[in-house]
């Protein structure tokens, strides 16, 4: 699978034979400009909110304002994935905040999931009551969540440094900051997300207790968790490490476990973008997309 994140793009993996076709008219070349790049910008999106539904409609704003701003595209001026995922980072970062992320950002400085333990049963290994998928569902649902305690460049600069592995430079073309600033945002947000497993998470440090097969069905229970959006449920191509290829950096062993858990993480498929892309082009022609901004949801 294409990874828009290597250091080097191959000119064989390049998107700009996509692109030129696309603007001629092409619009099996654009559906596979789409296809290149949803799942990654999905992806992003639900680390960035913690939620597969607002991922979803996140994404396709994204690919809204991608589509419609194409012909603006120079490629002597940056590189398609520094300018499509300046697109993505500048979307996320100011987004309108969830109901989810309001919560989480409000607790941000002392929240504790132990609150919500405190009355469940003491079991060190999570599938050892048989609910494997149940523990699994509640590992994603809490890396997923506690992103959400960091501010939102915090946290787009993790997912893109250190869940995704990518490099300083493309991260701070990306982010359009400096190098050093994206290494300092890095090094700061890690460290943070970390300090919290490592003080919580049995999967990190075995002092803990581990309370992840108890704990999804009361998440359900209360609606914190969907049931019919969970994450096990989803469509995945892999974990993000296989999607990464061998592009996977080696990182302090401290930190090793704990970023295990994040790029252990299903690499979802995302919704069917392609469906939605034909019937935008069958409502009108290409030139026109290419020169407005669509409004139609799928």
């Amino acid at each position: 699978m294409h990874n828009p994140f290597a250091e080097k793009i191959e000119e064989n993996e390049s998107d700009i034979g996509y692109i030129e076709r696309a603007l001629d008219g092409d619009a099996a070349a654009l559906e596979s400009l789409v296809l290149r790049h949803q799942s990654w910008i999905f992806n992003i999106a639900l680390n960035m909110t913690g939620d597969i539904q607002h991922a979803e409609d996140v994404t396709q704003e994204i690919l809204i304002k991608m589509i419609s701003k194409l012909s603006s595209y120079d490629p002597q001026k940056a590189a398609f994935r520094t300018w499509l995922y300046r697109i993505v980072a500048n979307h996320v970062i100011n987004m309108k905040e969830s109901r989810k992320e309001k919560f989480f950002a409000a607790h941000a400085v002392d929240f504790d999931f132990n609150k919500y333990f405190d009355n469940l049963p003491d079991t060190k290994n999570p599938s050892s009551a048989g609910k494997k998928e149940t523990a699994e569902e509640t590992k994603n649902y809490c890396v997923l969540c506690i992103l959400l305690c960091l501010t939102r460049m915090e946290r787009l600069v993790l997912v893109l440094g250190a869940i995704f592995d990518v490099t300083d430079r493309v991260g701070a073309e990306i982010c359009e900051i400096s190098r050093d600033n994206f290494r300092k945002i890095l090094s700061r947000s890690r460290r943070k997300v970390f300090q919290y497993f490592k003080e919580n998470c049995s999967l990190v440090n075995d002092r803990n207790r581990c309370k992840c097969s108890e704990l999804a069905p009361r998440l359900i229970k209360l609606g914190v968790i969907g049931k019919g959006s969970l994450i096990a449920g989803q469509n995945s191509l892999g974990t993000i490490r296989s999607m990464l290829g061998n592009t996977v950096a080696t990182i302090e062993n401290e930190y090793r476990i704990f970023f295990d858990l994040y790029q252990e993480q299903p690499f979802l498929q995302g919704p069917d973008m392609v469906s939605w892309l034909r019937d935008l082009i069958s409502r009108s022609n290409l030139q026109k997309i290419f020169n407005e901004t669509p409004i139609l949801k799928m």
